[in-house]
């Protein structure tokens, strides 16, 4: 081997060696950026981990609730949750950035939409769908039943300590408070064959929904569904709807991006003081017309919820899980040493095994 030649082995190990204290230098930024947005209390159940992503191999529904509330959209692989946190979040503020077409509008007639009718096939069809990209693993997919049989978890919003460098610090919580966190399945029906064409799953956090995953069975009925489910948030006085990342077709019903802090401040700042806001009952059936002309108006809807609890077909607001005064308690304790029984690691939370996967959301 000739001198210029070994020169040339040298220079490239050397390129080699310094490319990846790079990486690892940015991974420990990325990771230390994302750990400031971990409140202190979910700190010894959450780890951040790679990129956007967060790890925990515990599956709980409490645990969910309290991950949806502050921000972090749950997905997950094999035997471990991953909570999200995107460094660029895609959300419609509603109602003025909602865009839908004409030609949707024309072919939603057909159409009609549910809320929790067939949560367990709106989950089948998405897995169906998307097939090996699917993050809807089994135990996932357990704890989003749990948390959707319950109607509504209250989430434990925990008085912070004073002081603290994180992004969000300035949203200090000085008084113990709860926020209803809810899961639905949206069902999109062809009227004249009965069919379910088109679906997604969603959570609602105060006055946010956002979209977990989606699919479409029919031509068109996956765009009639989200221009119906829209217009039916507007009507419930939704002000914003949180789409996860970013997507072409989520750019034509007028998305845009905001920024990681943006979005988690608005989480902050909506989650206890800006109602708590729910989808209609399972019970009623709406044409996606009619939804996307706003035909059917909040007072109605509003009143469609009021009638059939009252007839105990179906009350979301009674059917909670909200946690005992001792619960309460043991998590403010998580602020400092202790571990809340209702949140209990089984085992330790060995780092899994990375994998660069295309993710949906």
């Amino acid at each position: 081997m000739t001198k210029p030649e070994k020169n040339l082995i040298r220079l490239k190990h050397r390129g080699s060696r310094a490319a990846s204290q790079s990486e690892k230098h940015q991974t420990s930024t990325e990771q230390a950026e994302l750990a400031a947005y971990i409140p202190p209390y979910l700190r010894q159940f959450v780890t951040p981990y790679h990129g956007e992503f967060c790890f925990t191999r515990m599956y709980h529904f409490r645990l969910l609730a309290q991950l949806m509330m502050e921000g972090f959209l749950p997905i997950a692989t094999r035997e471990v949750m991953l909570p999200k946190l995107h460094k660029e979040r895609c959300v419609i503020r509603l109602p003025d950035d909602l865009h839908i077409s004409k030609s949707v509008r024309k072919k939603a007639r057909k159409f009609t939409l549910t809320v929790n009718r067939e949560f367990d096939k709106v989950v089948e069809a998405c897995q169906r769908q998307h097939g090996s990209r699917c993050w809807l693993y089994p135990d996932l997919v357990q704890v989003f039943r749990e948390l959707h049989s319950a109607g509504s978890v209250r989430a434990m919003l925990i008085p912070t300590q004073q002081g603290g460098t994180a992004p969000n610090a300035r949203f200090k919580i000085t008084a113990r408070a709860e926020c209803p966190v809810r899961l639905y399945s949206i069902e999109v029906w062809d009227e004249a064959t009965g069919d379910l064409v088109a679906g997604e799953l969603g959570y609602t956090v105060g006055s946010i929904y956002t979209s977990l995953t989606g699919f479409s069975a029919q031509s068109n009925a996956g765009s009639v569904q989200l221009a119906a489910l829209g217009r039916l948030l507007c009507s419930l006085g939704f002000n914003m709807w949180d789409l996860g990342m970013d997507m072409e077709y989520k750019q034509s019903l007028g998305s845009r991006l905001i920024s990681r802090r943006e979005f988690v401040n608005h989480v902050h700042t909506v989650r206890s003081t800006k109602g708590h806001l729910m989808l209609p009952p399972n019970s009623a059936v709406l044409n996606c017309r009619e939804l996307i002309d706003q035909e059917l108006s909040r007072e109605t809807l509003l009143h469609q919820q009021t009638s059939l609890a009252a007839n105990n077909v179906v009350d979301s607001s009674k059917n909670t899980v909200q946690a005992t005064d001792s619960d309460k308690e043991r998590m403010e304790q998580a602020n400092g040493t202790h571990s809340p029984p209702a949140l209990e690691l089984q085992g330790g939370s060995p780092e899994p095994e990375r994998k660069k996967s295309k993710q949906r959301y």
